[in-house]
């Protein structure tokens, strides 16, 4: 297939690039053209800047493909120049939502079809993707515009711009820190390592049961915080140390730091979120390869390969929290 990727050069882009370039499809990428990467040899590069639209659309007023992969889609006015150009010109176009489109739910597990958070309280982030979802879905309902979402949650694996998440755990514990676990550590979350998501949106193409739906791509299993934290531990084989403030204390604490609750600790932790992934692995003849366990086993070996092991980390605010919590 002859496929563009919309980003490319990071984290799930990048990851996505390099996966169909080993599948021998001839592909393009158009972003910015800043992100240092290591492309494939015989990736095509475009550059557009995907706030600017007449950049996007002089980018691609000649090209035609078989897929895009819309990776960098955040907002609609960065969607709606894509749509606009690509009309009558792609097989198909899959888009890279988020499971934070999702309402708060009494349910587990959230399901594909159930509602979507257009309240007050969403964040732009996740209002912003609906919109987008919406913008889709209607081009396909009204125009036949091949669209196909799909929504990940936390999304993990090497090459993670967000250092936050996994590395810094693999920081702390290497430096033989303690571990601040906010509340009772039993709230649930679930992630996908970037390769399963990768090979998700790598299958969508050319299932014609996939135009027009959208579908959950998670890791097989959610768990707890205690549980992340523990299975961290096991991977890197040490016995990690916690401390855990309760769920009052904990937003106290980072108001009285003056830091966010994610510079501690970076996931959901005052709700569960659990999903349900049978639809895409149906559709999408897709099964995850990683588990939690061995998906965090082999980035962290990754990590160390890469000798981020030796990175140097400013934990002067969980420092100062210890000191607060008494620890």
């Amino acid at each position: 297939m002859n496929v563009l990727v919309l980003g490319g050069t990071v984290f799930i882009g990048l990851h996505l690039v390099r996966l169909l370039h080993r599948q021998g499809h001839t592909v393009t990428v158009l972003n910015r053209g800043i992100s240092e990467a290591e492309l494939p040899e015989g990736v095509n590069r475009l550059a557009a800047d995907r706030t600017e639209p007449a950049e996007v659309r002089s980018a691609l007023k000649k090209a035609a493909y078989d897929a895009v992969f819309d990776i960098s889609g955040f907002t609609p006015e960065a969607l709606e120049p894509v749509i606009d150009s690509m009309e009558g010109r792609i097989g198909h176009f899959v888009f890279c939502s988020t499971t934070a489109v999702y309402a708060p739910s009494d349910v587990a597990p959230v399901r594909d079809d159930f509602p979507l958070h257009r309240g007050p309280d969403a964040s732009d982030y996740a209002r912003n993707k609906v919109v987008c979802e919406d913008m889709l879905m209607e081009a396909f309902s009204d125009r036949a515009f091949p669209a196909t979402v799909l929504r990940p949650p936390y999304v993990y694996g090497p090459d993670n711009k967000l250092k936050q998440r996994e590395f810094s755990f693999f920081a702390r514990l290497t430096q033989g820190r303690t571990i601040i676990v906010p509340g009772d550590g039993l709230t649930l979350f679930q992630s996908v390592h970037v390769d399963d998501l990768a090979a998700a949106f790598a299958a969508a193409p050319g299932r014609t049961q996939t135009l027009g739906h959208v579908y959950t791509v998670s890791g097989p299993q959610a768990i707890t915080i205690n549980g992340y934290v523990r299975t961290i531990g096991e991977v890197m084989g040490v016995s990690p140390e916690t401390v855990h403030v309760e769920a009052r204390d904990f937003e106290a604490l980072s108001q009285r730091l003056g830091i966010s609750d994610q510079d501690i600790y970076p996931f959901e932790w005052r709700v569960s979120n659990v999903y349900a992934i049978e639809k895409a692995m149906r559709d999408l003849d897709w099964t995850p390869k990683y588990d939690m366990r061995d998906g965090l086993a082999m980035t962290y070996e990754w990590w160390k390969a890469q000798g981020l092991d030796a990175e140097e980390w400013d934990f002067s605010h969980e420092d100062r929290a210890a000191g607060i919590i008494g620890r």
